[in-house]
């Protein structure tokens, strides 16, 4: 309910006087942009995202969006080429709202393109347009490997880019990369722009990236089952020869005693006998059995040569 009335004194002072054709001015304090550059920068092989807060007043006759502090989207998911405001991103940022600034309102969202530019694609594009459609609403998108900055607003015709926001006051250029792609296809009529090209390659630069994290991600796995396997292969070995050692090794043990008598003298006494039990190992039990086949054997042919000779006797 807070939010909601939020969001109605905020509509209330976004339909005052002024320019409707005009963006309004942005001032980030200083301690907003500092925390938004810092989270900004923390990860430059996935987007980061955020939502600025702060008020909407009006400055000589014109509309001005004042970003207080940042929110970080902390439950969104992120990936290397896109960002998604997922329900449990919205439940903390609105937690956190309530929590640490309940003067303040949603003036807008930012997010980071790592190594792809500042210009808006076609998801940014529908962010602003379903999540971020207030009037006075912007978007901020920085690219924190090549330090550009894009600013967008809700204008009549749609998303637009704006050229320059403050931070304290202070004047700070931001990029227009449709203009940038529209002035360099001039130069060579019936030439694809280079704009074109450039998100073509960093199209391709992404998918050949993402490819060779799944290559790694492979590899990874398939050197942990190695390692898995030949762990089991030594532990198998190492108890093998364990167990013949010890089975070598052990001796025999005592169960009980049977008492034998023994007639000293003219005296019978009761001998303790010990009744031991002994695990013949495996080997050796093979062994015996070969002796005792062997024995067998024998006395066949020894009983054969006394029959033969008996024969001979008679």
């Amino acid at each position: 309910m807070a939010n909601k009335e939020k969001a109605a004194r905020a509509a209330a002072a976004l339909n005052q006087s002024g320019d409707p054709g005009a963006p309004p001015r942005v001032n980030f304090s200083r301690r907003a942009y500092a925390d938004l550059s810092s989270h900004a920068n923390e990860s430059l092989d996935a987007e980061v995202c955020g939502v600025l807060v702060g008020e909407v007043r009006r400055e000589d006759d014109a509309p001005a969006v004042e970003v207080r502090a940042v929110i970080r989207g902390a439950a969104a998911r992120e990936a290397r080429a896109h960002v998604t405001f997922t329900h449990e991103t919205w439940n903390q940022i609105h937690a956190t709202l309530d929590k640490d600034y309940p003067d303040l309102q949603i003036v807008g969202w930012y997010h980071t393109h790592p190594g792809f530019g500042v210009e808006f694609s076609a998801m940014d594009r529908f962010i602003q347009e379903n999540f971020f459609s207030g009037k006075q609403q912007v978007a901020y998108l920085t690219d924190p490997l090549g330090g550009d900055i894009a600013l967008a607003w809700n204008a009549e015709g749609g998303i637009d880019y704006m050229t320059k926001f403050t931070v304290d006051g202070r004047e700070h250029t931001a990029r227009n990369p449709t203009a940038s792609s529209v002035a360099q296809s001039s130069d060579v009529a019936g030439a694809p722009a280079r704009g074109d090209l450039e998100r073509i390659e960093a199209r391709i630069n992404q998918l050949v990236a993402a490819l060779d994290e799944e290559r790694a991600n492979f590899h990874r796995v398939l050197m942990t089952l190695v390692v898995i396997v030949c762990l089991a292969v030594v532990g198998g070995v190492t108890y093998f020869i364990y167990d013949q050692r010890a089975s070598h090794l052990e001796p025999p043990r005592i169960n009980s005693f049977a008492p034998v008598p023994v007639k000293i003298g003219n005296e019978t006494v009761l001998l303790g006998v010990g009744i031991v039990e002994w695990r013949v190992p495996p080997d050796l039990d093979a062994m015996m059995d070969k002796v005792a086949k062997a024995e067998v054997e024998a006395r066949k042919q020894l009983e054969l040569e006394r029959m033969k000779l008996e024969k001979k006797k008679k």
